[in-house]
């Protein structure tokens, strides 16, 4: 079966060569350019500001802000960007954006809440930190909620440099998410405004304790993280499964989030690496290209446990375009594969529910999955570019790699075929027609006076009859086999005797279905013609809209072939999706005794 495919789609491939290469040549280059000179606008930049001042101390007593920021550059994708800023006094730990999770914790190793809190230094540090790309900006602001410095005027400076921030992130479109810990503050300089004024939110926590809800709620509400909740472990023993959807993933993490004692904590699963990423209130497994269906977690406490666990998935991919065209109704067959970095086929996996969005242009198209690959039919009266386009916005996972390709479909000209002239027919005319023209000049040369003699012509002096050609002989045998068939039934394969059981001048492919007693309708069959011909071979002609192919080669219609012993000829019905083998081979003696 899987060899039938192939050599269906090695068709499709001969079929779309110059019209892809044409593709490739005018609009590829200029595409691949300019796409690895702007940036992805779905990419996000987040830059983590965190109070580390004194007054954090009476809201966050065990420092569970350290563990939310953590927390979110674990989970969050690849495709969000995270740096981190820590202030006191003074700004005290800086992280680019961009650094990893190893990074921004080290830069925390070691920080405790102290002195003031120099609000303008911090979020000015904030600000600078992003690039000039088209990326979603983001900061999120950790604090008690006060601007306080030593002095009145060190705090004034402070104040005004926090204002001066403020307007910087609006004008590059930056905007400021406020988390204030503990009762809001009346009175003095605060930083609640700083978010209204970049369009951004204001959450009101009454402390530390609240934070790790808090990253549940903008993971997976707000900023809709594409994940799945996949169980929970309760109590001070606790054991969980998670199945994968698939193996075809390049990473995978399983994000236990909740009241935890995780320094037990064991993971069985097959995969290239395996990394924990741990804090007081989250775990993080994270897999690189896991290979079994299963990942088990065990984790044993002193005290009970209150976990949800919930799983992600990253998957790269690249996109295969194709097509075949049918003249006749001037339908193209466009064919989308979706495949991973190893050649895996991500259609046979998360994505075979139909679970992908695809379009032509802006157009969004109606489809289905045919051996591994998205079929859409579209009628194209002349050759036209098409841009296809997926969307996994409802997919599970997030995806890595180029939405879109271009293909154009060529339409094939038409060419009348010339009927080739029978010459021999026509010299037995033209000879027949020569001798009628001497017998009237002699008949007349010899005038009456042979008339009666003569009123009777002699036949004997007639033009013979046109002598047949000797007529060949039927030998062999026929193998036929179905490939594959639209209800996917599996037949044996089937034989014909061609020397014992064929009487005709010529036989179909239909003839050779019906006498194999194969319950297979395949709309033009009957235009497909077998004769005997010299050598023992057989001719094929065919007069049908199917595809027929001897070896790689693909038959001309209307054009008769020689098939010879050892070979074979596939016929290929799409709109019946259908394919079908017929081999010819010779007879062994004990098969040729007999009619």
């Amino acid at each position: 079966m899987a060899v039938g495919r192939e050599r269906k789609r090695n068709l499709n491939i001969m079929c779309g060569l110059f019209s892809l290469m044409a593709a490739l040549l005018f609009a590829f280059p200029g595409t691949v350019s300019d796409a690895k000179e702007i940036e992805d606008p779905s990419d996000k930049e987040i830059v983590m500001l965190l109070d580390c001042s004194k007054s954090m101390e009476d809201v966050d007593g065990q420092y569970l802000a350290f563990d939310f920021l953590k927390n979110l550059s674990a989970v969050l994708p690849r495709d969000y960007h995270v740096g981190m800023v820590a202030f006191n006094h003074e700004v005290c730990a800086s992280v680019p954006v961009g650094s990893s999770y190893f990074e921004l914790e080290s830069a925390l190793e070691g920080i405790t809440y102290t002195n003031y809190g120099n609000a303008g230094a911090g979020l000015a540090e904030a600000v600078s930190m992003f690039g000039s790309g088209e990326a979603d900006r983001r900061i999120i602001m950790v604090s008690n909620g006060e601007i306080m410095m030593k002095t009145e005027e060190s705090t004034q400076e402070s104040v005004d440099l926090f204002g001066q921030a403020v307007r910087d992130a609006q004008s590059k479109g930056i905007m400021i998410d406020v988390i204030a810990l503990g009762q809001r503050i009346e009175e003095g300089y605060t930083v609640y405004q700083a978010a209204e004024d970049t369009g951004g939110q204001l959450y009101e926590l009454a402390g530390g304790e609240e934070l790790d809800e808090l990253a549940r709620e903008l993971l997976f509400d707000e900023w809709k993280l594409s994940a799945s909740h996949v169980g929970k472990m309760d109590g001070t023993d606790g054991e969980l499964t998670v199945r994968l959807p698939d193996r075809f993933m390049s990473s995978a993490r399983v994000i236990l989030s909740g009241e935890q004692q995780n320094d037990n904590v064991t993971v069985n699963c097959d995969a290239i690496s395996i990394d924990l990423l741990k804090g007081k209130r989250y775990t993080v497994i994270e897999l690189q290209n896991p290979g079994s269906e299963e990942i088990k977690i065990q984790m044993h406490s002193d005290s009970s446990m209150k976990i949800n666990a919930y799983l992600t998935a990253e998957y790269d991919y690249s996109l295969d375009v194709g097509y075949t065209y049918d003249p006749e109704s001037k339908t193209a067959d466009l064919r989308l594969g979706i495949m991973n970095p190893k050649g895996q086929n991500l259609l046979e996996g998360a994505l075979k529910d139909s679970a992908v969005e695809v379009y032509l242009g802006n157009e969004k198209q109606e489809y289905h999955i045919r051996e591994g690959r998205i079929c859409i039919l579209k009628v194209y009266d002349e050759t036209a570019k098409e841009v296809i386009k997926v969307d996994f916005g409802k997919s599970y996972g997030n995806y890595y790699g180029t939405p879109e390709e271009t293909v154009t479909v060529e339409i094939p000209v038409q060419e009348n075929e010339d009927v080739e002239t029978d010459w021999f027919f026509w010299l037995i005319i033209t000879g027949f027609a020569i001798s009628l023209l001497v017998l009237f000049l002699v008949s007349y040369k010899h005038g009456r006076r042979n008339y009666n003699r003569h009123k009777v012509m002699d036949e004997t002096r007639l033009l013979p009859e046109e002598k047949q050609g000797r007529r060949n002989e039927w030998g062999g045998k026929l193998q036929v086999y179905v490939i594959h068939n639209k209800d996917d039934i599996d037949y044996p394969p089937e034989s014909i005797n061609l020397f014992a059981r064929c009487s005709r001048d010529m036989i179909t492919l239909e003839w050779i279905l019906d006498t194999c007693n194969l319950p297979i309708t395949l709309g033009g069959a009957e235009k497909i013609i077998l004769r005997p011909a010299d050598d023992r071979s057989l001719t094929i002609k065919n007069n049908s809209r199917a595809a027929v192919l001897m070896g790689r080669e693909l038959l001309i219609k209307g054009h008769s072939y020689h098939l010879y012993y050892g070979e074979k000829v596939t016929f290929i019905f799409d709109r019946e999706d259908t394919e079908i083998e017929v081999h010819y081979r010779d007879l062994k003696p004990n098969e040729r005794q007999g009619r």
